[in-house]
């Protein structure tokens, strides 16, 4: 075993990687599973290693292969996860300088004071802040979709999980992420 930041994509055994099953399925799937875990910014090695088995043999129907704690596989999840995390902010700002640098006709800092004042950047219309129209800002739309909706794009179906639940409804929990991204840059 390798410390847990060593481990790589290579280290994967060569079935593991056939047809990018890693990266198109396997990923997505366990994504989607985070996005809907209580916590989901302390996720438990046990917890996580539990849920990758089940998604692991839902996806690997084939494989025989029991996941272990430090394992290349758990490894290489967890660290997928923390980068999953780390895109919502690095995400978040590029939006944000995107934004504020197409507004050529207003001074960035005041245009960015002006959208924290009673989170108007949270709104559809940050003119027109209404509560129907809460989290539906250009802003938190364009972070859902490029940092959470693209990595869970080609999830595998876990009945076990219900993932079908997860990728249907409660989608709280990224939203506050998405929301809380854009409120800290």
């Amino acid at each position: 075993m390798k410390p847990r930041s060593a481990y790589r994509n290579v280290d994967l055994p060569a079935m593991m990687q056939v047809d990018q099953c890693w990266t198109k399925k396997y990923l997505p799937t366990v994504m989607l599973w985070a996005r809907s875990y209580e916590d989901i910014w302390t996720i438990p090695d046990e917890v996580l290693l539990l849920h990758a088995q089940l998604i692991f043999n839902a996806v690997y129907k084939e494989l025989n292969i029991t996941l272990v704690h430090g394992g290349v596989v758990h490894s290489l999840t967890a660290q997928c996860i923390s980068e999953w995390w780390s895109n919502f902010g690095l995400t978040g700002i590029v939006i944000i300088l995107d934004f504020l640098t197409r507004n050529s006709d207003c001074d960035p800092v005041e245009l960015a004071k002006s959208l924290l004042v009673d989170y108007t950047f949270l709104f559809e219309d940050p003119d027109k802040p209404s509560p129907l129209t809460t989290y539906r800002s250009p802003f938190v739309l364009q972070l859902l979709g490029t940092a959470h909706l693209n990595a869970i794009n080609g999830y595998v179906e876990v009945p076990e999980l219900d993932t079908h639940m997860f990728a249907t409804r409660g989608m709280s929990r990224v939203i506050a992420v998405s929301a809380a991204a854009v409120s800290l840059i």
